[in-house]
């Protein structure tokens, strides 16, 4: 087994490599009282001890996790913020809020989307029930709910079972990737990695899906995809990054930590004409194929040995090297564009108090899916401002008689994570 705590080991790629930071935006109907969200967040997180934690460097040159009992950070005003820094008292978790939004940000070496929305969940929780609104509880955790081993569980590879998939999926490597438009943001001096927060109505997407084979993943597929062989039908073949939780798949279906991998999906612009049930029909099945189970006890054996590799490095320096180098996570196949679906978020009591959910990361012709009890919130990721991408996407959503509403381009603004030297 690999030597060190759980939840540490990407934090070596982040010494070479920042990808790994998660801004969640949740708008309230009701412009925030900081006063009040002060108190409350600070209060919902000691719910979390497994994330009041700094980051500290042993004589090994290992990265570990050591508990912290410092308030976590609470602030006014949409910025980035540094993580693991004394502006947030050494945790990778931090809290800002402007008019009626409240931003969660956090390292992603502790959770993603799926582990986050418990934190954030109780936190609103807290907030709301402060401000003496009388908030349904049930399936939030909150500071009187006990620690359960489930939710702390981490995998244990040593007993997952033997297992070859059946059938297999090649990958060509030669898909169109968006180099260029990198260098057109480097040309703007006022470029931002940014997002356009994209709405629809949940009824109506899932009632589509349904009619068309489909999932919201595969829908959104297509849709990309449709965009693609708009704004390039030159190119021949576009490759889609589905993002896949298999938690479950290794004995730890409700866990905080995060355990995902990448199933992908290849168009070529032979299937330009095709119909979106047929593009979305092709796309569950490519996907069905990748979410096997053995597929993931075999992901999970090789990021075990990777840890112990990076374990066995004599320093910091060459850990995080190893670290960057073998990364599963940012070393994968190429894709044109990527989708990552937290929409099965149960709100419950909070549902009323919600205006959107918005998920930020770092990417580009990248959305992050999550959504309210009335909509899908998307936020499509883009390096791009001049509206490239976004209106061809939105075209294919037309033509298709999808509803939804557009926000303007927007900074992710998302937070930066410091991590201290051996």
């Amino acid at each position: 087994m690999a030597r060190y705590d759980f939840d540490s080991y990407t934090l070596y790629e982040i010494k070479k490599q920042n990808v790994y930071s998660v801004k969640i935006r949740v708008i309230l109907k009701e412009r925030v009282n900081g006063a009040v969200l002060q108190t409350s967040a600070q209060n919902a997180f000691r719910r979390f001890p497994y994330y009041c934690r700094t980051v500290a460097v042993n004589h090994e040159g290992a990265f570990i996790l050591e508990p912290c009992d410092q308030p976590i950070s609470v602030t006014e005003g949409d910025r980035v913020v540094r993580l693991g820094t004394e502006e947030t008292n050494g945790l990778l978790f931090a809290v800002t809020y402007e008019d009626n939004n409240i931003y969660f940000s956090f390292a992603h070496n502790f959770c993603g989307g799926c582990g986050a929305m418990r934190w954030i969940q109780g936190t609103l929780w807290q907030y709301l029930t402060d401000l003496g609104h009388d908030v349904e509880k049930t399936g939030i955790l909150t500071v009187d709910t006990p620690l359960t081993a489930e939710e702390q569980a981490e995998p244990d590879v040593a007993s997952l079972p033997d297992g070859e998939p059946v059938g297999n999926l090649n990958f060509t490597t030669d898909s169109f990737m968006p180099k260029n438009d990198y260098i057109e943001q480097m040309k703007d001096p006022n470029g931002m990695n940014g997002y356009y927060p994209i709405m629809i109505p949940k009824a109506q997407l899932m009632k589509y899906a349904h009619n068309n084979d489909g999932s919201p993943n595969s829908i959104l597929a297509a849709m990309l995809f449709r965009m693609y062989v708009k704004v390039l039908p030159n190119e021949s073949k576009f490759t889609a990054g589905i993002t896949n939780n298999y938690r479950a798949d290794v004995g730890c279906p409700d866990t905080y930590r995060d355990m995902v991998r990448q199933m992908y999906v290849q168009y070529d612009i032979g299937m330009k004409d095709w119909s979106v049930e047929k593009l979305s029909t092709v796309t569950r099945s490519r996907m069905y194929i990748q979410m096997q189970p053995e597929i993931s006890w075999d992901k999970c054996r090789k990021v075990e040995e990777i840890r112990r590799q990076i374990d066995a490095q004599p320093n910091l320096e060459a850990k995080a090297n190893y670290a960057f180098i073998n990364s599963p996570t940012t070393h994968g196949i190429p894709s044109a564009f990527h989708i990552s679906y937290v929409g099965k978020i149960e709100w419950g009591g909070l549902g009323p108090f919600l205006d959107g959910v918005y998920s930020l990361t770092f990417g580009h012709l990248l959305i992050e899916v999550n959504a309210t009890e009335e909509d899908f919130c998307l936020s499509f990721q883009t390096v791009r401002k001049d509206g490239r991408y976004l209106k061809e996407f939105l075209q294919a959503l037309d033509e298709e008689e999808i509803a939804y509403t557009v926000g303007d381009f927007e900074d992710r603004k998302l937070p930066e994570i410091v991590l201290p030297d051996a």
